[in-house]
């Protein structure tokens, strides 16, 4: 899936795409969560659980806009 260009909360440009999507293995999602406590920020005890529920996430170059989104 290819992340779709959307408009962040801090009003740049920036991403909407499912997590597994924009990370290319779990490994990696798991070390940025580690260091920046993204999984945290999604509403997940842990980077595991974050990964197998699989959100759909938003973000930007601003860490305030990592987010997960619920798509209606």
């Amino acid at each position: 899936m290819r992340s779709k260009r959307v408009k962040c909360r801090s009003g740049i440009e920036g991403y909407r795409e499912r997590l597994r999507d924009a990370y290319d293995s779990f490994e990696e999602w798991q070390d940025y969560s580690d260091t920046y406590g993204l999984a945290g920020r999604l509403g997940y005890k842990t980077a595991k659980g974050a990964w197998r529920s699989n959100p759909i996430i938003e973000g930007s170059v601003i860490p305030e806009d990592f987010r997960r989104v619920r798509v209606r």
